[in-house]
């Protein structure tokens, strides 16, 4: 009884609130005006992710199988601590990594329906340089190691996770690809080649060369 009571009690105060308004506003004048500037703001908010979209796909490069997108060469600073020298698309950093080992991941997209119909080609974007350190105990005291983000593009308006996170197949289809698990070593250098199916290092001198070996 008392939640049908408080249900009738709601009823007739709802039923209030819509003669009051449509007493109040019967003529509907304000509608038209109402309706307008509801459909600009979504207009205007239409425009904004456009350009949101637009600054994002700048940023990622077409994936040209064969390509060399980017080159690291590790100096250490102390015990397990190094500097990378890090070499993509012209840019040249200096970053620091910590641990025995180094993680790159790219973020890659493929288009479908009328974007592959009409020739468009994949692109990639470099995302995420991180360390990681063989024991256990010192990887989880560290939470993933030192990670550095290789774009500026924070979480929240990153297309290619919202892209992820939809599923979505339509026109673009979010991918990744990484490697994994490769040796620091001091004086060590490695290029990066993207092919069509994802990233391989490339040792370029002995160091990177006798640091593999160690691990295999």
């Amino acid at each position: 009884m008392q939640y049908n009571g408080l249900a009738a009690l709601l009823a007739c105060l709802a039923g209030l609130i819509l003669l009051l308004a449509l007493f109040k506003g019967w003529r509907l004048a304000w509608l038209l005006p109402w309706l307008k500037g509801n459909l600009l703001l979504l207009v205007m908010a239409f425009a904004g992710v456009l350009g949101l979209s637009a600054w994002e796909l700048h940023q990622f490069r077409t994936l040209q199988p064969g390509n060399v997108v980017a080159s690291l060469e590790f100096r250490k600073t102390a015990e397990q601590q190094y500097q990378v020298v890090f070499v993509a698309d012209g840019d040249l950093r200096r970053l620091p990594l910590a641990g025995d080992l180094w993680e790159l991941d790219a973020q890659v997209v493929h288009w479908r329906g009328i974007g592959h119909a009409i020739g468009l080609q994949d692109g990639y974007r470099l995302h995420r340089l991180a360390g990681r350190y063989l024991a256990l105990e010192q990887q989880r005291e560290v939470n993933l190691g030192y990670t550095d983000q290789l774009h500026p593009t924070p979480v929240w308006r990153d297309l290619w996770r919202w892209l992820d996170r939809s599923g979505t197949q339509s026109v673009l289809e979010a991918a990744a690809f990484s490697v994994r698990f490769m040796p620091m070593a001091d004086g060590a250098k490695f290029n990066i080649e993207i092919g069509a199916t994802g990233l391989t290092p490339v040792p370029v001198n002995q160091q990177a060369m006798d640091a593999l070996k160690r691990v295999q």
